[in-house]
């Protein structure tokens, strides 16, 4: 009977190699499958908010550095579920906004904004962030504002009303009356300038 001749070391190395592969790929496979997904609702040029977000999150952020041309502004309330009375925990706010020239970045392309961030609720449901307030389209009478997004584990990423701003010289009827036709009708949200200041507004949002 004839010996098995031995197994040349590079094919071992290399029958080991393979075998790594496919453990990784296998392992990798497992993991998507268990990770969180944000299916996206959104339409046109609107950012994917779940598609950048960082992996972690508080319920409040600072979005504009303390060197940012603007006057400061805070925003804060809570998350409510549909019923608009129970807090609602584990939602991701994202927000994004103009500078204080009326632009996105330097080419002015809203699907990659520059100032922008992102909030997740805690059991209260509240979140809070810090920016500028955002200036008016250059040439256009739309009012400043500030878009918003919001999903979860079980909520696809939509938009929600943007943020205006009480006292906007262009929010007038026509405004009011032409803007649920590019989404849901906005939020006027009363501003209150502090001792140090820094405007601040308060927007609580019930979920559909």
């Amino acid at each position: 009977m004839k010996k098995l001749q031995a197994v040349p070391r590079f094919l071992v190395a290399l029958l080991l190699a393979m075998t790594a592969v496919l453990v990784a790929a296998t392992l990798r496979g497992q993991t998507a499958d268990h990770s969180p997904s944000y299916p996206s609702t959104l339409h046109g040029g609107a950012p994917c908010g779940s598609c950048a977000a960082p992996a972690e999150l508080s319920w409040k952020t600072t979005i504009a550095p303390g060197s940012e041309r603007g006057e400061r502004m805070e925003i804060s309330g809570t998350i409510y579920r549909a019923d608009g009375k129970t807090p609602a925990g584990g939602i991701v706010l994202f927000v994004y906004h103009t500078d204080a020239t009326g632009f996105y970045n330097e080419k002015d392309d809203a699907s990659r904004p520059r100032l922008r961030g992102w909030m997740r609720t805690g059991e209260d449901g509240r979140y809070q962030f810090s920016t500028i307030k955002p200036a008016p389209y250059p040439h256009r009478t739309t009012p400043a504002h500030v878009h918003a997004h919001v999903y979860a584990e079980a909520i696809s990423e939509h938009a929600i009303s943007d943020y205006w701003f009480a006292g906007d010289p262009f929010i007038n009827e026509k405004a009011i009356a032409k803007a649920p036709e590019d989404g849901p009708a906005p939020a006027v949200v009363p501003l209150t300038k502090g001792d140090d200041g820094v405007v601040r507004g308060i927007r609580d949002i019930t979920l559909d």
